[in-house]
């Protein structure tokens, strides 16, 4: 049984290492996935480890706190706006950039790879796909880039012709190497004060990660966002999620799409906001 002790300890860890806020509700789900994966022995050398700095121990510790749950096309028109966006800014500019923020085991990313594909008609457009999330295992397994039936069942009969390669074995296929080629993996810890990016992105997906974390984290997390779009930039959470207190710095498209708005624009939503 999960200790009142192991879990404010797990509680403070989670909100200094990556900004997530625990609450009592996610007491039950603390406990079974200690029990499942180290049981509870362990969970106090992990916490013990985790406290003294050890950085594996952290890294298991994460994994422990967070959820890697995604699949091939959530919210598919998020990936078509998100793609016809990318078009729009290949017209203009040259190239765009892409990031999925949470990108878990890369459904996601490859998911958006395979919309921009289709968009574009070619299979080398000028866009570049980062991929970056806090959890090293989930990103071993999305640079691997071989799912299951289950997983590519929720592709289409077509896209699963067009980007799905042949069997890998244990019932797994890989994903076509053009899918693949648009995609860049890197560790990236949203919490962090210090982020291994460099440059602006059109199209930034957040999706199902705000809801972890702490209210000063969110804002902050999506301020920092928010100057690394370009102007217009497009912003796409889970349509459950919500900004907050970053309202301001985004006009809200519906069902989960935000644009960036511009200075102007935010110090009139500013002014609006003060006059209410």
């Amino acid at each position: 049984m999960l200790t009142e002790a192991q879990f404010e300890r797990a509680r403070r860890l989670a909100l200094g290492l990556a900004g997530i806020e625990l609450f009592d509700r996610h007491r039950e789900l603390l406990q079974r996935r200690s029990d499942r994966l180290i049981g509870q022995d362990s969970l106090d050398a992990l916490l013990d480890a985790a406290e003294d700095g050890d950085t594996d121990a952290r890294r298991r510790l994460i994994e422990l706190l967070t959820t890697n749950f995604t699949g091939f096309f959530r919210h598919p028109w998020h990936f078509h706006l998100a793609a016809e966006h990318a078009l729009w800014a290949v017209h203009r500019r040259g190239s765009a950039r892409l990031w999925s923020a949470a990108a878990a085991t890369g459904e996601e990313p490859y998911s958006l790879a395979m919309a921009v594909i289709d968009v574009f008609r070619r299979d080398d457009p000028a866009v570049t796909i980062l991929a970056t999330d806090i959890d090293e295992a989930a990103l071993a397994v999305a640079r691997e880039a071989e799912y299951a039936g289950a997983a590519l069942a929720a592709l289409e009969p077509a896209q699963q012709a067009r980007f799905v390669g042949e069997p890998t074995g244990g019932g797994s296929r890989r994903l076509v190497p053009a899918a693949r080629r648009l995609v860049e993996f890197r560790r990236v810890n949203l919490a962090d004060l210090v982020w291994p990016l460099d440059g602006i992105f059109d199209v930034v997906f957040c999706r199902n990660v705000l809801m972890y974390l702490e209210a000063g984290h969110r804002y902050a997390v999506l301020e920092r966002i928010a100057s690394m779009l370009e102007p217009g930039g497009l912003l796409l959470l889970d349509p459950s999620e919500h900004l907050g207190g970053a309202a301001e710095l985004f006009v809200d498209r519906g069902n989960g799409a935000y644009t960036r708005r511009s200075a102007a624009g935010r110090a009139s939503a500013s002014r609006q906001g003060s006059a209410r």
